[in-house]
């Protein structure tokens, strides 16, 4: 984005105070999200129904949402709601209708008045924006933090020494108007605490699906190792591959013990909290349910932005899904190095220990 058109979207709703720029353009889409999330989906609920009913036939199905928006349908729509916009607002909700539905540019223009290649440059700019400063946002926890995450986490699910949880989410890429194309796949990788915030985020290219090929490609295969320390570790499912800091569940290819097994439900329901988030991500921003966006790097943007959007919210927002429950669990388990020295031996030595705790 060149500085010019940086300058103008920032300036139209941003003053220069003290707070950066940035933070009060994060802080000004995350109000607008929270202020209107009830707003837009009771929108989207009566877009679906208009829209349902409308298509008596198959010629009209194909065009009817080009030729009969429904914004021409609800009396007034625009002079009464969007005209309702302050200029400071104007543009974030232009952005939001496109990141929380399914609508095209085309479709979003009708509802804001504005021409669709309008809409698009909006959007991209608000989108590149958020995503050049995502490190800022969806960052690696200072050790105070992994601390208070295994405290909670081992408390809830007798799992010791957690401090993350990863895993990878399918996120479908096609035009949703070219129906004789099947969609492709892009993977979000991403890595959680308790509290369901990310604090890793890496997108793959899109039609590859291995979760454990991603993993291996991504920046945090190389740091993992500074980030996380032997005696600490996230948990992954047995698609990744077991590591001295990301512990896997034992295959279930192979004939388990009870005690394998108790430590792969321990396992299950402690590394649920990653499916949560992703659960969220696609629950607030539904334009990730079905991304109708052909240029790569585009997809990746809005992949970004709403995660660091997601951050955002959570972070001032906090939560409902999670449980301020109090730690009632001690801090984990010592792990001696000159006895457990490998991958195979940690998982056995929590094995060991789950069920131990398990019995007494």
């Amino acid at each position: 984005m060149d500085p010019v058109a940086k300058k103008f979207i920032t300036e139209m709703f941003l003053d220069t105070d003290d707070v950066s720029s940035m933070n009060r353009l994060v802080i000004a889409v995350a109000k607008v999200v929270n202020e209107n999330g009830d707003n837009i989906s009771a929108f989207h609920e009566v877009y679906k129904k208009e829209y349902d009913q409308f298509m008596v036939s198959n010629s009209i199905q194909k065009k009817c949402s080009a030729i009969f928006p429904v914004t021409h349908r609800i009396d007034k729509f625009y002079e009464e709601t969007v005209a309702n916009f302050s200029d400071e607002d104007y543009k974030v909700h232009v952005f939001l209708w496109l990141l929380t539905n399914a609508s095209s540019c085309n479709e979003v223009g009708v509802l804001f008045n504005l021409h669709k290649s309008t809409v698009n440059v909006i959007f991209n700019e608000i989108a590149s924006m958020l995503t050049e400063q995502r490190y800022n946002f969806v960052s690696w926890p200072s050790m105070e933090e992994q601390h208070l995450t295994r405290l909670k986490v081992n408390s809830r699910f007798k799992f010791p020494n957690c401090v993350g949880f990863i895993d990878a989410c399918r996120l479908k890429v096609s035009s949703i108007r070219n129906k004789r194309s099947k969609p492709d796949i892009v993977l979000l990788q991403a890595v959680c605490d308790e509290s369901l915030m990310f604090m890793d985020i890496h997108v793959g290219e899109i039609g590859k699906t291995r979760k454990g090929r991603l993993f291996r490609e991504s920046p945090l295969a190389r740091e993992l190792k500074n980030f996380v320390t032997f005696e600490n570790h996230i948990l992954g499912d047995s698609q990744y591959k077991l590591r001295k800091n990301l512990i896997t569940a034992f295959s279930t290819e192979e004939l388990l013990t009870s005690e394998e097994m108790k430590f792969n439900e321990i396992h299950w329901k402690a590394r649920s909290y990653i499916g949560h988030a992703f659960e969220l991500l696609k629950e607030r921003f539904r334009k990730l349910n079905h991304i109708d966006i052909n240029r790569p790097e585009t997809v990746k943007t809005l992949i970004y932005a709403a995660c660091v959007l997601h951050n955002f919210i959570l972070l001032h927002e906090g939560c409902s899904e999670v449980k301020d429950e109090a730690v009632i669990c001690d801090d984990g388990v010592m792990i001696d190095t000159n006895i457990v020295r490998t991958a195979i031996e940690k998982r056995q030595f929590l094995c060991n220990y789950i069920n131990y705790l398990e019995s007494t």
